[in-house]
């Protein structure tokens, strides 16, 4: 499991892209600038919380996103929540990952649960991130 202590209890806000706080697209930018490097886009279609149309387009595969089967930590997990895939997490370790939700600030909780099991629509990699390197 990579460690995001720094990251736990980060509160949450709709459309929060910090400093003070985040929503679960504004929390996975923060953990890919500050850890890979990587500036992730904030624009229309990233700035609501992960709207319909941000899904689709890690669906398909931009801005550089790939389907992956078996998930690793970085890669990012598509959750199905009220009928849409519109919630993001950080997949912190096989079966966890790191999130924030309007329920709770930022936390690990275990994707494979009953709670976000059958809301999984998919896991994705960023294909510009190189994990091997920062564990």
């Amino acid at each position: 499991m990579i460690d995001v202590s720094e990251y736990i209890g980060l509160p949450y806000r709709v459309e929060g892209r910090g400093p003070d706080a985040y929503d679960c697209w504004g929390l996975v930018r923060l953990v890919y600038a500050e850890r890979l490097g990587i500036a992730l886009p904030s624009h229309v279609g990233y700035d609501a919380t992960l709207s319909a149309h941000t899904a689709s387009l890690i669906e398909q595969g931009r801005p550089g996103w790939r389907a992956v089967a078996d998930p690793e930590p970085y890669d990012v997990v598509l959750l199905n929540v009220a009928g849409v895939p519109n919630h993001i997490g950080l997949v912190v370790a096989p079966g966890w990952m790191l999130h924030t939700t309007q329920q709770k600030s930022a936390c690990i909780e275990n994707y494979q649960r009953v709670t976000w099991r059958n809301r999984v629509e998919g896991f994705y990699m960023y294909e510009k991130s190189n994990r091997k390197v920062l564990s």
